[in-house]
């Protein structure tokens, strides 16, 4: 490569640094605004801004390397008196392509990282390949047929082939002209035959959407642009959203979204080793995924890329680099030929008059500048420090108070928290309470309910992060029922049971009924109106199993 294509490659590596990170932000500001709409939009919206990226360096090698633009940025950043004087032409030639002496170094680095990074992206996509034919075997005949009926729901005409693989991990789409899904033997043990047709018609999603591809293409993209953060975070964000994209089809094919959450939870429990280059069904946040498909999602918004507010004072650093004036070499040149007699006198009368009324200024500018290490206590302010007081939490150590300032745990919250019927708590619950969203009027609801008979912290997380909702809690137990346990609550809302399971039990004349009871009464579809209307027709004396058995035999 000739030295001005080496520069100009160098330079719009530099420049995508600042570029890259005012992409990520607009493309955080848009998601998070759009965080309660439909993935695909979201989807759509990350693709965008790595598509951006892309573009961003490539127009700027394009535009530094065009004949034109070192008499642009001359223009630029010069004064206007040297660039339209003809005699400064030479000084404007050998400013216009300084010599730098890192740009060529920064280049031969990137196409090192660039050529590793190529390396381990070929093994990975060779790998995904060889799983196609390593080990495989065509999956059962009902596999088969239940894929068929899947593909028609979902709108596809291409062919694929269902494959038992025992080297798979996980359940993935492998290859886009002609796509396989590999089903483990492993998962035909752990997952139920409706589970596994769940996983299945999600990576049929996948193979719907030429996701395949798509991640192709993405890889490709975080190999020419690996130095940047903004970049991974960005298409980590696409994989995530690719997945709950594959979710909505596979939940809207199925018709069982709790059915459905329980089948990724399941695939946790497997091992999820697995190429890069493959779309599998355990990709992205698990947890996420299965509460999001319960409609119980956190309201906690997404916080801002860590790297972003360490990228900003380097993109403000780099501009000012980029956009100071030349070495002030040509100066004395330019005040031989530019000023005008008189600026030499007038310079010379300044030194007179200052004998003694320069200096007094001189001090006032020098003290104005003392008070400025002022900012140091922003850290851990005063407020704060009077917060925790308040809050009795004057007995914890520096490094705890650290901790809570760094994760948010700010004094009014940690009042709240306390109010809301969990006691005193220790720091690291309290860490534990904020890492995981967990807001006072949840803990108030779910206190306040009295449904829970062991609430601890871990329990009123394990209650949150699992969808348990503290009003429909407390009308069940309004009606007489519990306490119960915590694994016994949740339970009963991975399986959808909630007060109206418990009004049908009472209905039956329960005033006291175990878990199990309301699983049978929701899993057999048993409600009230059934049972008023079978107590219509004289059968007013019917215990919870005749109840069941007439059920199960369609009497009722």
């Amino acid at each position: 490569m000739s030295h001005a294509t080496v520069d100009a490659l160098a330079w719009a590596l530099v420049h995508f640094i600042w570029q890259g990170a005012a992409i990520a932000l607009l493309a955080f500001v848009a998601g998070r605004a759009l965080r309660a709409g439909r993935p695909e939009t979201r989807y759509a919206i990350y693709g965008a801004a790595l598509t951006l990226m892309l573009a961003a360096p490539v127009a700027t090698f394009f535009v530094l390397r065009a004949p034109t633009s070192g008499a642009a940025l001359l223009a630029a950043t010069l004064p206007a008196a040297i660039v339209h004087l003809p005699a400064s032409a030479p000084i404007a030639a050998a400013a216009a392509k300084p010599a730098i002496a890192w740009l060529p170094v920064l280049v031969r680095i990137w196409l090192a990282g660039v050529l590793l990074l190529t390396l381990r992206s070929l093994g990975g996509w060779i790998l995904a390949q060889r799983l196609k034919i390593w080990k495989t075997a065509p999956a059962a005949a009902h596999l088969q047929e239940a894929a068929r009926r899947l593909r028609e729901r979902l709108g596809m005409r291409r062919a694929v082939r269902i494959l038992n693989s025992a080297v798979a991990q996980a359940p993935a789409a492998v290859g886009w002209l002609r796509p396989v899904v590999l089903l483990p033997f492993s998962t035909l043990t752990v997952l139920t035959p409706e589970q596994l047709e769940m996983v299945l018609a999600h990576e049929l999603a996948h193979v719907r959407r030429h996701d395949y591809l798509v991640n192709l293409v993405q890889t490709a993209v975080e190999t020419l642009l690996f130095y940047h953060p903004a970049v991974w975070w960005i298409s980590g964000r696409l994989r995530d959203e690719r997945e709950h994209c594959c979710d909505d089809l596979a939940v809207s094919a199925c018709g069982n979204p709790v059915g459905y959450a329980n089948a990724l939870a399941a695939l946790e429990s497997a091992v999820s080793h697995r190429p890069s280059l493959v779309v599998a069904a355990d990709g992205g946040s698990l947890l996420h995924r299965i509460r999001r498909l319960v409609h119980r999602e956190s309201g906690r918004a997404d916080a801002p890329p860590a790297w972003l507010g360490a990228l900003i004072p380097v993109a403000i650093i780099l501009i000012a680099i980029v956009s100071a004036e030349p070495p002030q070499a040509a100066d004395p040149e330019t005040t031989a030929t530019v000023p005008a007699p008189t600026a030499a006198p007038t310079p010379a009368p300044k030194p007179a008059p200052s004998p003694k009324a320069s200096p007094s200024p001189a001090p006032t500018t020098v003290k104005t500048p003392a008070p400025t290490p002022a900012p140091t206590p922003r850290r851990v302010s005063p407020g704060f420090l009077g917060g925790l007081a308040d809050a009795a939490y004057t007995d914890i150590t520096v490094d705890e108070i650290i901790a809570l300032k760094e994760h948010g745990v700010d004094p009014r919250w940690i009042k709240r928290m306390l109010a809301a019927g969990l006691g005193r708590l220790d720091v690291e619950q309290l860490i534990e309470l904020r890492n995981h969203g967990v807001d006072p009027e949840f803990v108030e609801g779910v206190a306040g309910s009295g449904l829970v008979g062991d609430l601890t912290v871990r329990n009123v997380v394990r209650l949150h992060d699992n969808g348990v909702d503290g009003e429909d809690m407390a009308r069940i137990r309004a009606l007489g029922f519990g306490p119960y346990p915590a694994d016994d609550v949740i339970t009963l809302r991975q399986n959808g049971a909630d007060e109206r399971t418990f009004a049908t039990l009472k209905e039956i004349g329960l005033t006291r009924a175990e878990v199990g009871d309301a699983l049978q009464v929701q899993q057999n579809g048993v409600t009230v109106s059934r049972i008023r209307e079978m107590k219509k027709q004289g059968f007013k004396d019917m215990n919870l199993e005749q109840v069941l058995k007439l059920c199960r035999a369609g009497v009722i």
